[in-house]
């Protein structure tokens, strides 16, 4: 496990922070751009590679610094952070996270290439032969690359847990 993963939650959100502090204009939301519909297909990209098991797929949307954060760990870089999403693969053979982006907002800025996702997420599995889920909201920041976006950084936050064997409840 990653060193990093054992940071204090105010620690690690402060690296969230400040992994994400190359832009810092003024950004707006408001009706979907071209940047947002791109951010959004990279979202749907996502869940697809994860539907198909394709870790080539997912890392690709993954920028190679990107930071993972959740109450439980931090994880920097892509291997520490598509760690994550790989195990569950390996070790819940009927897993499905799926994520919905209820908000893109893009940076104004002119050559910023940063743009904000905010959404939901859901993840459901197996546990001991009890169906498990788990859901919750996140929030990211997305950095284009040569027209292509990927993961910066991700913060998620569990709102609901249910299953007794994963849960205790």
């Amino acid at each position: 496990m990653n060193t990093l993963s054992r940071l204090p939650v105010g620690l690690a959100g402060l690296l969230f922070v400040l992994s994400s502090s190359s832009c810092v204009p003024p950004c707006t939301g408001g009706t979907p751009s071209d940047i947002a519909a791109k951010v959004g297909s990279r979202r749907q990209q996502w869940n697809l590679a994860f539907a198909n098991r394709d870790s080539t797929a997912l890392a690709a949307l993954v920028e190679d610094s990107a930071v993972h954060v959740s109450p439980q760990f931090t994880h920097v870089g892509r291997s520490a952070y598509l760690s994550v999403f790989l195990h569950a693969l390996a070790t819940r053979p009927q897993v499905q996270l799926t994520y919905w982006p209820d908000r893109v907002t893009e940076c104004k800025r002119p050559h910023c290439g940063i743009a904000t996702e905010y959404g939901r997420w859901k993840e459901s599995w197996l546990q001991d032969g009890q169906a498990t889920e788990v859901s919750g909201t996140y929030f990211a920041i997305c950095r284009e690359h040569d027209g292509h976006w990927q993961i910066r950084s991700e913060m998620f936050a569990t709102s609901m847990c249910r299953g007794r064997a994963y849960c205790g409840s």
